[in-house]
């Protein structure tokens, strides 16, 4: 009854203006009414026809990334403790190495933290001395303090040895087992060179082979390689390179989530081993139904694209763009992407190909992909796409383009994912036109000071999950519900959700009134090394609330190609990092700072917290990503909060 009424309600708006053109905007606009004032209990998501226009193609800005710079540069080792230590209890081969000018430090991860020794030896007037942590010789250049990884919930303290050279000729670290325990050693040796390691494939599928290149800053030869797997289902696999071979390959036989730790050795000046190793999560799909031939047809929307229906009502995000010829050379016309489900389809706004003055019997696509939804893995990439163009009527060129172009007002039904409106914390929010303060993954709380926002003011509630950005934004999308519109302000992970959910789905944001909508702090829009860390420690710790790809530099760098600059335009965002003291070993956590490149905020490095497209409101130092850390919690400062406060749209 509900469907029918909507029919007829359609076609009597379709009588009363007549135009089919000047209808599209009214029936969008009535269409989401329905559609998505009700709760999100519902069987179906709204989700939106994006399009983008040609700069956002010439820019570079959506096309999707190159594997070789995506890679992860590390200068620190991270060896398995119950795998990686010699029979007499010492630790194995590279270690202990020759300390540089600035020292080095020593992280001993265990849940037994007192079953180990740091030693080092240092030659003092050519006399060799030897000094043990648990001595605490200060004179011998070594400290020791105890801290906890910050990603997540994860509360667990480690024991952290720093060494410095000081006045010493050389110094040697080493570290020595007083029982056999399960754990890890992150050790900086502050080597003469860094490891650089990317995965090849951009798809990585089931049954296909996934291969790490390898490299050394200088160009100099890796002696040997080898990669410890862990799959999804917990199995541990070891896989040595072939010798002199700078990449190591394995081959997935079921999809989701695989942790990679590279260890590579090579020869330092002295001729002395080093080793150095880079981690990776990364995540394997199952292939995705061919899209096959494109059908074309004219509908309300302009010229729809369609393609092979997919069975399994698998969600997943189609984009393309489009190219047509104008005076002899093929232009770019628009870029399209949408959720799809079991209809894979495209619609065209026959207004881009009258802007871009191009022969419709020449449109086709290129770079057509289809991206799982939560992974963002492509799963099929069409180089180029011919199309059988209808016979279509161009309206005229528009002066400008208008905000319909970018986002068609007529919604698409898509399925919604199981469970999806169960939780108790779902539509518990009441109505009005609120600013929602957002926390990131795995938070057991809203990291904001409250005190510091007035007016109407929600806090969205999803404590100690990881989930991935199309999770997140639905879980934010069906907590909002209830509202007639809201803002946000975000903090890490919860930034990248309420964008994907403005570019993707209609919500209480499409609403909303004032000058900022998205403003973000300490987000990783350009992913964080310690995405693929945390999937490797989590094999011995059950490290924070899981493994989140999205979040990895290669997750976020193919989301990010995925996001057209009219979405981005609407986000501004602040940076921090530690306070930088002359002369002082600086950090906010002295963990990540190994894992990290200065300046970070103890998970988000500076340079990847950037969002190309969007307003940056500017780096502050003194700030740390959470409370806990050295410096205060970025989400504490009372000027910066005042200020999002009363710039939010509501």
């Amino acid at each position: 009854m509900f469907c029918f009424t909507v029919a007829l309600v359609i076609g009597i708006l379709k009588l009363i203006t007549g135009d089919t053109m000047r209808s599209r905007s009214i029936i969008g606009l009535f269409t989401i009414l329905l559609f998505v004032a009700p709760a999100i209990g519902q069987a179906t998501l709204q989700a939106k026809q994006v399009a983008a226009p040609p700069s956002d193609i010439l820019s570079g800005r959506l096309k999707l990334p190159d594997p070789i710079d995506l890679g992860v540069t590390s200068r620190t080792a991270l060896l398995e403790a119950r795998a990686e230590w010699a029979q007499d209890n010492q630790l194995g081969v590279g270690i202990p190495s020759n300390l540089g000018p600035d020292g080095g430090r020593v992280v001993f991860l265990a849940q037994e933290p007192d079953a180990w020794v740091g030693v080092v030896q240092a030659l003092d007037d050519d006399r060799l001395v030897e000094y043990k942590t648990n001595q605490q010789r200060v004179s011998a250049g070594i400290t020791h303090s105890r801290a906890a990884l910050p990603w997540g919930d994860m509360v667990q303290q480690f024991d952290v040895v720093t060494l410095r050279a000081g006045s010493f000729k050389s110094m040697q670290m080493g570290i020595e087992l007083k029982k056999q325990v399960d754990g890890f050693v992150l050790i900086d040796i502050d080597p003469d060179r860094e490891l650089y390691s990317y995965v090849k494939q951009r798809r990585t599928l089931v049954d296909n082979p996934v291969t790490l290149v390898n490299s050394l800053s200088d160009g100099s030869k890796i002696v040997a390689l080898r990669a410890v797997v862990r799959t999804p289902d917990g199995i541990r696999q070891e896989i040595d390179a072939d010798i002199n071979s700078d990449r190591i390959s394995f081959t997935p036989t079921e999809p989701g989530e695989f942790a990679v730790r590279v260890i590579a050795e090579y020869s330092d000046q002295n001729n002395a081993p080093v080793i150095l190793t880079t981690q990776h999560v990364i995540e394997v799909e199952a292939p995705a139904a061919p899209l096959g031939q494109a059908r074309t047809r004219v509908s309300d929307d302009g010229v729809l694209f369609e393609f092979n229906r997919d069975e399994s009502r698998r969600r997943v995000i189609l984009a393309a763009e489009v190219w047509g010829r104008s005076g002899g050379a093929m232009v770019p016309v628009c870029w399209l992407s949408r959720v799809c489900d079991y209809n894979r389809s495209l619609s065209l706004d026959p207004r881009w190909i009258a802007m871009a003055d191009v022969d419709p019997g020449t449109i086709e696509l290129r770079q057509l992909r289809v991206h799982n939804v939560d992974s963002f893995v492509p799963l099929e990439i069409i180089d180029r796409l011919a199309l059988n163009m209808p016979a279509i009527e161009l309206p005229d060129a528009p002066a400008t383009i208008t905000p319909d172009m970018l986002q068609v007002l007529a919604p698409v039904a898509v399925d919604a994912p199981a469970g999806l409106g169960d939780s108790s914390q779902r539509a518990a929010l009441p109505g009005g036109h609120r600013l929602l303060l957002v926390h990131g993954y795995c938070s057991p709380g809203n990291p904001f000071t409250a005190s510091h926002f007035n007016g109407d003011i929600a806090q969205f509630s999803d404590p100690t999950v990881s989930r991935t950005h199309d999770a997140f934004a639905l879980e934010i999308l069906a907590q909002t519900a209830p509202m007639k519109s809201f803002g946000v302000a975000a903090h890490s992970q919860g930034a990248m959700a309420s964008l994907h959910l403005y570019t993707y789905y209609f919500s209480g944001l499409d609403w909303a009134r004032g000058e900022r909508l998205i403003q973000s702090v300490g987000a990783p829009y350009q992913g964080t090394a310690l995405a693929g860390n945390a999937a490797v420690l989590g094999d011995i710790f059950g490290f924070g609330c899981g493994e989140n790809p999205d979040m990895n530099y290669t997750g976020s760098a193919i989301w990010l190609s995925l996001i057209p600059t009219s979405s981005r335009e609407q986000v501004w965002y602040y940076t921090t990092s530690y306070e930088d003291r002359p002369f002082a070993f600086d950090y906010c956590n002295i963990i990540t700072d190994l894992l990290l490149s200065d300046p970070d905020d103890g998970v988000i490095e500076r340079d990847r917290g950037q969002l190309p497209g969007a307003t940056n409101m500017g780096h502050l130092e003194g700030w740390c990503h959470t409370a806990g850390m050295r410096d205060p919690g970025q989400c504490t400062d009372l000027s910066r909060n005042t200020v999002i406060n009363e710039r939010a749209r509501r």
